[in-house]
């Protein structure tokens, strides 16, 4: 699979369906099912089926007898819906992932290496317009602990 990057502004049809941007779509496995993921409330993955198996194989190792565990789990995976599209590519964002996202037209989709995250075009404005270099810094010393 090719590296997903870069980001494409678009909106929702009125019948508040999604065109996956083509940049994007070419670049995931062919023929391999695509899932939405709702996380950190307010943007919604795009994945492959392989990618989405490998981010949330942390199922295999929970204790079912931990109710905190499998609670936290399925407060994971009930946001887990597949992307069904129709002959044309489109393809509705389930209402409650909408909401949640706090996407009503205009969406910024953005590539993530290996995956896509869908945001409410203002909600992604605030929220990266909020970081700081200290904030970005932070994250690339996190994965590169060797180049602080």
């Amino acid at each position: 699979m090719k590296i997903l990057f870069g980001a494409v502004s678009h909106q929702l049809d009125a019948k508040n369906r999604i065109r996956i941007p083509s940049k994007f779509r070419n670049a995931f496995p062919e023929n391999e099912p695509l899932y939405f993921a709702m996380y950190n409330g307010n943007r919604i993955a795009v994945m492959p089926e392989s990618v989405l198996s490998e981010r949330y194989n942390f199922i295999d190792n929970l204790t079912p007898a931990d109710q905190n565990e499998m609670n936290a789990a399925t407060s994971i995976f009930e946001w887990i819906e597949p992307v069904e599209e129709d002959s044309y590519g489109r393809a509705v964002i389930p209402p409650r992932f909408k909401k949640r996202a706090g996407i009503e037209k205009e969406v910024l989709t953005v590539g993530m290496r290996n995956f896509i995250e869908i945001w409410s075009q203002e909600v992604h404005d605030r929220v990266i317009n909020s970081l700081t270099p200290e904030d970005t810094k932070a994250v690339y010393t996190k994965s590169h602990p060797d180049k602080a």
